[in-house]
């Protein structure tokens, strides 16, 4: 697929070797942090360029390394505008008026517009072409973070962040960039580096977040956000080359789309409001049963759809569920400590139950946490080689298991909600690691990009059910509100006693097929 006329940065001779129009799907699964050491995942995308001549540390580009960068820095700022609000959800709160049920849903929009609208602009991007998508991709969430800077209301800024989560999709397209444009060695470096800027951006956005609010306010996290997103994209105009047209064109699936979205709001939203409405009133019984009449129709519709958002039919592969239910731990967990710790953390001392820290403070706290998910993503390889994939998932479940006690027993308590934090993030980062190894462990070669982009949704939903659980729980826990965040995270503790029975199972189908 050359290109009409070589563009000034690409060699004439060395078209994009491999087809992009799988690495929307393979992206989202390989976790935050883990990045160089995938190596034995993204193998065969080096070797495709390799088989086609190219077995040197030679680039398809002149300037791989300002590639690497460009597309670096707009994940990154993916990554931050992620988390960077987190700190934040308490003052966002009480300055807008929310209840914490529309605090939550700040998080909540933003993961499941995400979850949403990746794999329909991964389409646009293999139809397209992936770096003019991308571009139109961060105009987009550079604009709607403006919006969400001047929103009067929660109205205006959940409808903002529900935009932003155009900007999960710059994540794979980076991605499929670096594959068309790169190989060998500086293939391999790029995906070191452009996931590894997941983990980097959710850990510095947590301190970022705190000083920025208590400094300037809550607003200037978007205001500074937005000037990050235009920095990135004039770097990716400026050395990022054009590429050749799309390797395939199909169509979107916009019955997928709308079942998704649908049943996800309605499922998470009758979750949310429950409490409010009444958990056995008419209005959360028809909103929560309508949600999951839409996502059982979806299952029916993706059967028989050439190209699904959400291939379903990767499900057949037994292990495949497993791994999916195991994700869906691994993504829920953390989420129960973003939305509930914060609250905890910046809760007036006088309470009985609260640590009394001020944004900043509340956000270096958390800090420990996302270190050691960068640290334990790093750790996974060794783990594999001693335990295998299935026993690494089962110390990560069992290591975010004991952080999740730890909270549950002595929520009140600060430095003990410290440690068991960054214990969880230990094993959080090991379970974002793993998981996507698994999924490539146990999907048939032809189908490994439908089952890892079905991870990738499986992961973000989990992400996205955490702050409708914990918002309920809190605010059905008024009367003991220590009891309450304890009630939360004995949840995760439970999400995670699930996550070690489903890779104690892997552990053993490992043993029967050796």
């Amino acid at each position: 697929m050359p290109p009409s006329r070589p563009a000034p940065d690409v060699a004439p001779d060395t078209a994009p070797d491999t087809a992009p129009d799988t690495a929307p799907d393979i992206g989202p699964d390989i976790g935050p942090d883990i990045g160089p050491d995938i190596g034995p995942d993204i193998g065969p995308d080096i070797a495709t360029h390799e088989a086609h001549g190219d077995p040197t540390d030679s680039t398809v580009v002149r300037r791989p390394g300002l590639v690497t960068l460009a597309l670096s820095a707009a994940v990154l700022a993916f990554s931050l505008m992620q988390t960077l609000v987190v700190p934040a959800l308490p003052t966002l709160g009480r300055e807008l008026g929310a209840t914490a049920q529309g605090t939550g849903w700040i998080l909540t929009a933003f993961l499941l517009a995400g979850a949403v609208l990746a794999p329909v602009v991964g389409n646009l991007g293999d139809r397209f072409g992936h770096r003019r998508v991308l571009l139109g991709t961060i105009v987009v969430f550079a604009a709607a973070t403006l919006v969400a800077a001047a929103a009067p209301n929660l109205g205006v800024l959940l409808a903002a962040r529900v935009v932003q989560g155009v900007s999960t999709a710059t994540f794979p397209l980076a991605l499929a960039l670096a594959r068309s444009l790169l190989s060998g060695q500086r293939l391999a470096a790029a995906f070191g580096w452009i996931p590894g800027m997941i983990g980097l951006g959710a850990g510095a956005a947590l301190v970022v977040g705190g000083v920025v609010v208590d400094a300037l306010g809550w607003r200037w996290l978007f205001v500074l956000g937005a000037v990050l997103i235009l920095g990135s994209g004039a770097l990716v105009a400026a050395w990022v080359p054009r590429g050749g047209a799309p390797a395939v064109r199909r169509r979107t699936d916009w019955a997928g789309i709308a079942l998704l979205a649908g049943g996800l709001v309605g499922v998470l939203l009758a979750v949310s409001q429950g409490g409010a409405w009444g958990w056995t009133s008419a209005r959360t019984v028809v909103v929560g049963v309508a949600g999951a009449l839409l996502l059982a129709a979806l299952v029916l519709v993706e059967r028989h759809t050439a190209a699904p958002v959400v291939d379903v039919r990767t499900f057949r592969h037994g292990p495949i569920v497993l791994v999916s239910l195991l994700t869906v731990a691994v993504g829920f967990v953390p989420y129960v400590c973003y939305v509930a710790l914060p609250l905890l953390m910046q809760a007036p001392a006088g309470t009985g139950y609260g640590h009394g820290m001020s944004v900043t403070v509340s956000g270096l706290a958390m800090l420990p946490s996302a270190i050691l998910v960068f640290l334990g993503g790093r750790a996974t390889p060794a783990l594999v080689r001693r335990v295998g994939p299935g026993g690494t998932g089962a110390v990560a479940a069992a290591v975010m298991l004991l952080g999740a006690v730890g909270l549950a027993l002595w929520p009140a308590t600060p430095w003990a909600v410290v440690v068991a934090f960054s214990v969880l993030g230990l094993g959080n980062g090991i379970g974002y690691a793993i998981c996507a190894q698994l999924v490539v462990t146990w999907s048939p070669p032809t189908e490994t990009g439908a089952a890892t982009g079905l991870n990738s949704v499986v992961r973000t939903v989990g992400s996205a059910a955490a702050a409708p659980v914990v918002t309920a729980l809190l605010a059905a826990g008024t009367a003991d509100p220590a009891g309450a965040y304890s009630a939360a995270f004995w949840v995760a503790a439970a999400a995670s006693v699930v996550g070690v029975l489903v890779a104690l199972v892997l552990v053993a189908r490992s043993r029967r097929t050796a």
